[in-house]
C-alpha cells in the first residue's frame, strides 16, 4: 500500500454546503500536512475546479448512488458523469454506496453491473460501500454483489463500518477474498459499543488509534491477501475540527492515518 490521502470532506464544517473558499482551505490544509492524494465528492471537485493547483491528486471520486435501485437512465446519466470527472481528474477508483435502509439484490446487481462497465472503460475500479444501516450492511454482502463482477468491481473497506458492521469484524471472510478486490481502505476508528447510526459516523469517528479498531489485525489481513488499495483517513469529527482548525485537524489525520496504516 502506498502513503495515506485525506478525504476532503473531513476537513469540512458542512460537506455538503461548503462554498469554493472553504474548499480550498481544505485542500490547502491537506496539501499542508504533506499529504499529496485526496478523496472527493463529485460536486465539491466540480466547485474546486480541480485540485492539483494545490499539489494534490484525486484518488477517488464519492459517490454514485441512482444504481442500488436497478440500471436505469438516470442512474445511467449520474455514473457516466461521475466517470467524466474522476476520469479527468485521475481518480483510479469510483464509490458506490446505497443508502436505502432495503435492497434487491438482483436489481442492484443488474445497476451496479451497469456502473462497473462505464468505469471499467474508463480505467477506473468501482468499489461498493457497506454501510451498516443500509440495504449493505456488511462485507458478505458487498461481496455477494461484487464478486460474480470481476476485477472491475472491488469493495470499500471503511474501518467505522468495518467495526460497526452486524456481527462485527469478519476477518475470516475477509481472509477469503482476493487481494485485487479490496480497492480503497478508509481510516478512522470507532468508540466502544455497537451503535450503528448515520449521525455518529458523519460527526463523532475517532483519529485511527483513539478507538476500537484493530488496526494491526486489519493491516496484516491486508497483506496476506495481497491487497494495494488506494488508502485515506476518513474521520468525521465536528468537535475536533472546530476545536483544533483546519490545519490541525489535517495534520492529524495524516499522522495517525500513517500509524494505521503501519499497523501501529
Amino acid at each position: 500500500m502506498g502513503d495515506v490521502g485525506i478525504c476532503l470532506a473531513t476537513l469540512l464544517p458542512d460537506p455538503m454546503t461548503a462554498g469554493p473558499a472553504e474548499l480550498a482551505a481544505a485542500a490547502s490544509a491537506i496539501a499542508e500536512a504533506g499529504v499529496t492524494e485526496t478523496s472527493v465528492w463529485a460536486h465539491q471537485l466540480a466547485a474546486l475546479d480541480g485540485v492539483d493547483r494545490f499539489g494534490l491528486r484525486v484518488s477517488a471520486i464519492e459517490a454514485t448512488m441512482s444504481w442500488a435501485g436497478g440500471p436505469t437512465e438516470f442512474g445511467r446519466a449520474e455514473a457516466e458523469g461521475m466517470v467524466t470527472a474522476g476520469a479527468a481528474a485521475g481518480a483510479s477508483k469510483l464509490v458506490a454506496v446505497c443508502l436505502e435502509p432495503v435492497l434487491d439484490l438482483a436489481a442492484a446487481s443488474e445497476g451496479l453491473a451497469m456502473v462497473v462497465e462505464l468505469a471499467s472503460a474508463a480505467g477506473m475500479q468501482t468499489c461498493v460501500e457497506f454501510l451498516p444501516w443500509s440495504g449493505i450492511p456488511d462485507l458478505a454482502t458487498a461481496w455477494r454483489l461484487v464478486e460474480p463482477l470481476g476485477p472491475g468491481a472491488g469493495i470499500l473497506l471503511d474501518t467505522w463500518h468495518w467495526q460497526r458492521q452486524p456481527g462485527g469484524p469478519a476477518p475470516e471472510l475477509l481472509a477469503t477474498i482476493p487481494g485485487e478486490r479490496i480497492g480503497y481502505v478508509q481510516l478512522c476508528d470507532a468508540a466502544p459499543g455497537e451503535g450503528r447510526s448515520m449521525d455518529e459516523a458523519m460527526t463523532n469517528r475517532l483519529l485511527p488509534g483513539d478507538g476500537v479498531v484493530d488496526f494491526g489485525a486489519v493491516a496484516a489481513l491486508l497483506g496476506t491477501i495481497g491487497a494495494a488499495p488506494i488508502v485515506a483517513t476518513e474521520v468525521f469529527n465536528r468537535r475536533l475540527l472546530t476545536e483544533r482548525g483546519t490545519v490541525a485537524t489535517a495534520a492529524a489525520f495524516a499522522a495517525t492515518g500513517r500509524a494505521a496504516l503501519a499497523g501501529a
